[in-house]
């Protein structure tokens, strides 16, 4: 979290954020605002599909894991093309 900024919020998400012991199961633990036992996080809900806690951002909404994920490598991004030529 940069300090005095405000993440991007996802639609259907806590404007205000919830602390992590208010979180329910499949519930985005991205961190909003706050530090330490503070923390507010994001709580919008996760699919089944995209849950997997342990993994990187799988315990993020899709809107948090987005900005989480980066862009990738040259070749990396021209892994799709690449693999639909030589199918």
């Amino acid at each position: 979290m940069l300090q005095g900024i405000d993440p991007p919020q996802a639609p259907g998400g806590n404007a205000i954020g919830r602390l992590m012991v208010d979180l329910g199961s499949h519930q985005c633990r991205f961190p909003l605002r706050g530090e330490g036992i503070a923390t507010r996080f994001c709580a919008a809900e996760v699919s089944e599909a995209d849950w997997l806690p342990g993994a990187p951002g799988r315990c993020y909404c899709r809107f948090h894991r987005r900005l989480t994920e980066g862009r990738g490598t040259g070749a990396e991004r021209a892994a799709p093309r690449v693999l639909e030529r030589l199918a």
